[in-house]
Parts: C-alpha cells; sequence; structure tokens
C-alpha cells in the first residue's frame, strides 16, 4: 500500500525547514514507526538534517531501548546516551527547583511552551489534549510535586495512564494509552494528540512497558524557557489567583511565616562541629526548647545520596576507653537514617524514629582510634525525601 512508500521520508525531511515543532514531533513518530523509514530517519539524524534537540525524548527512550543492537548504537552515537531515572533525579529536581525560584517568570513565555510541550497531551483549563491527566486539578499543587511529575514522569503512573507498545505483523511499532478496547480493534492515544486504531488481526505482539507514556527529559529544556514554563503551569491567569507573596511561598511550600535562618546561632550551637544542610521546611535551625530538651539543631538531607552532616576532628587520647554520646530523634511522622563515619569508616548505620518513644540514644565507641586524630562525620541521611528532619540534641566526647 501507498503507506509502506519507501518516498515518505524523504518528503518528510525534503520539507522538514517548513515545519512548526508539533509538526516536527508527528513526523518523527511516523518515521520511527517502520524499520525501512527508521533507518532514513536515523541518517537524516546522523547527517544533521533533522537536529538532535529536535527528537522528542520519548522517541529517544524507544531507540534506547530497541531490540536491534545496531539501531540502538547508531542512535546513541547520533542523538546520545538516554539517561535511564535513577538515584541522581532528587539531585537533578533539587537543581531545577533553584533554577525555577531564581528569576522572574515570563506568562507569554511560560503560555506558549505549555501549549507546545505539556497541552499535546494534556488539559489545562478546557485547553489540550486527553493523552495524559488533567492538569487543572492533578500534580501541580506545589512546586515539589510539579517538578516530581515533570522530570521524572516514571516514579508514579496513574492507572489508565500506562503506556502500551503494539509491534503489528508488517512491523509497524505504535505505542500510546489504550483508551479503547473491542473484540476487533484496539485504540491508542499518543502525544500530538494522535489517534491509532489497529485492528486486532494485524497484531503480532502487544506488551504494557514500565514506563509512563509521557516521555522524560523536559528537564533539559533552557533554564529561562522551564523556569517560565513551570511558573505558567503552577498560576495560570485561569486560576484567578494573583501571585502575591504568600501564594508564591504556598506553592513553592515555605511556611507562611517562613523562618529566617540564623546562621550565626546555628555555627555557635556546638563550635566543635561544622554543620551541613539543605534549606527545607525550618531546617537548619536551633530549637531552643524541643521535646524536652534545650538547643536542639534541626537539620534536614540534601538529596537521596548527600545527607545533612555534623564534622569534626577529634584526637583519642592515647589511655582509657573513649565514646561519643548523643541523641537523634525523628518529626513525629518522619524516619531517617543515622550514619555515623569514624577515620571515614561506616562504624554505626541505624534507623531513627518515634517506634520506641522520642529520643534514640547513641553511643559510638572510639577506643579502636586510640592515639589518632581522625575525622567523625554523623549523617542526617535519607530514608525518602518526604519528612527526613534530623533533631540533634548535646553531642558529647567522653574518655573514662
Amino acid at each position: 500500500g501507498t503507506h509502506q512508500d519507501a518516498r515518505v521520508p524523504d518528503l518528510l525531511i525534503n520539507r522538514w525547514p517548513e515545519f512548526a515543532m508539533a509538526q516536527k514531533q508527528i513526523s518523527i513518530a511516523v518515521m520511527v514507526s517502520r524499520p525501512t523509514w527508521l533507518n532514513a530517519f536515523l541518517s537524516a539524524v546522523e547527517s544533521r538534517k533533522i537536529l538532535p534537540a529536535d527528537v522528542p525524548a520519548s522517541v529517544i527512550r524507544s531507540l534506547a531501548n530497541h531490540r536491534k543492537d545496531d539501531i540502538k548504537a547508531r542512535a546513541q552515537k547520533s542523538i546520545g546516551r538516554f539517561r535511564e531515572p535513577n538515584a541522581s533525579m532528587d539531585r537533578l529536581i533539587d537543581e531545577k527547583r533553584q533554577v525555577v525560584l531564581e528569576g522572574e517568570p515570563d506568562p507569554v513565555n511560560g503560555r506558549q511552551l505549555t501549549e507546545m510541550v505539556c497541552l499535546v497531551c494534556h488539559q489545562l483549563h478546557g485547553k489540550g489534549a486527553n493523552v495524559g491527566p488533567d492538569l487543572t486539578g492533578v500534580g501541580r499543587s506545589t512546586l515539589d510535586a510539579l517538578l516530581a511529575n515533570v522530570i521524572n514522569p516514571n516514579q508514579l503512573i496513574g492507572a489508565g495512564y500506562e503506556n502500551t507498545v503494539i509491534e503489528t505483523k508488517d512491523e509497524r511499532s505504535v505505542s500510546g494509552r489504550l483508551v479503547e478496547e473491542t473484540d476487533s480493534y484496539v485504540k491508542l492515544l499518543a502525544a500530538g494528540p494522535r489517534e491509532e486504531v489497529i485492528s486486532k488481526s494485524d497484531i503480532q505482539t502487544r506488551a504494557i512497558t514500565e514506563n509512563s507514556v509521557m516521555p522524560e527529559g523536559l528537564e533539559q529544556m533552557g533554564d529561562k524557557d522551564f523556569r517560565d514554563m513551570i511558573w505558567f503551569i503552577l498560576n495560570p491567569p485561569e486560576d484567578q489567583r494573583p501571585l502575591t507573596a504568600a501564594l508564591r511561598r504556598e506553592l513553592v511550600g515555605e511556611a507562611p511565616d517562613s523562618v529566617q535562618r540564623d546562621y550565626e546561632s546555628i555555627s555557635l550551637w556546638n563550635p566543635d562541629w561544622q554543620v551541613e544542610s539543605s534549606e527545607k521546611g525550618n531546617a537548619p535551625t536551633i530549637e531552643p526548647d524541643w521535646e524536652d530538651a534545650k538547643n536542639v539543631l534541626v537539620t534536614h538531607p540534601f538529596w537521596h545520596q548527600r545527607g545533612a552532616a555534623l564534622l569534626r576532628k577529634v584526637n583519642i587520647p592515647a589511655q582509657g576507653k573513649t565514646c561519643l554520646r548523643f541523641k537523634v530523634a525523628s518529626a513525629p511522622e518522619g524516619q531517617w537514617v543515622l550514619r555515623v563515619f569514624a577515620d571515614l569508616k561506616l562504624v554505626q548505620r541505624q534507623s531513627v524514629s518515634r517506634q520506641k518513644g522520642v529520643w534514640n540514644m547513641v553511643e559510638i565507641d572510639l577506643t579502636p582510634f586510640a592515639g589518632k586524630e581522625i575525622p567523625v562525620r554523623l549523617e542526617n541521611y535519607a530514608y525518602d525525601m518526604k519528612n527526613d528532619f534530623g533533631y540533634w540534641g548535646a553531642v558529647k566526647l567522653i574518655t573514662k
């Protein structure tokens, strides 16, 4: 049939400079759907007739996971390595949060980007497509919620929004959200929005992937564009809520009476110890009176793999028994992991929660290091980054 016509990619590639971004994305989806067309597409990317920046993240992901190694290798060489989600997501989200908070957003540019990038799949105040959830009432209550959904869409995939991949008997590959199924056909909805109706008699294989229909890679946008888009989604004019200082604090997850961090008091909490903590909630701060204890230090991890920490060098006497004694606690509904390093070795690791009361008493034997000067690091390490505030009572070094 004509849809098999080998000239299709050539026609699309020759007209490439005329296409708007949306037309480019639909054309790429067409070209990667058939093995013969896919080769022409990759050749166009290799010769830079199509720029890697034009290729949607969903296509990059499918090429990175292609069943043929030569396709994977060509895609990686011409477009770049695809980053599978991992623990560095938290670090990336933290970095992007700073980008969003750094400058003043441009709402006109924000609207244009949201319509081009997001509303090809989502609806917002009645405008857009129905491939993904309606953004009007979901996923944008706070900056943290929105960034997690945008940057790490595979962390939580809503029921009904899984990505279905169908290979047809004539070697076509189609993916999208399954929106209709009868005895004779299935209907998939993909970005664009683009509907694909496939007769069941034409299906070779069908699978649900572990990935969301929503692509990753949106964070690779330039800082200004990313900031403008995120602020527009957080607070579009249609919400009819002027962006006052109070609303801005609410959207970015700061308490209404945002804590002024007193770093002088924190450094004087215990001058022997250097304090490292992210600025989250009221951390870092000193609570003069908290849960029957005076002068309590509050910290919070930076991200999953970088904890808050208390650091110092300690001279361990050559004679006698030396130990480090302190108490730690968690927030009422929180949990975190205490890690203690002595001379760069992990000597203690324990969960801190309220299972056995508020305060957890800790004693670390440092006698094995007698006669040495060693670095000691006490870490408020992340459990789930939800409510991982560390509360520290006095830290004492005792030699008997």
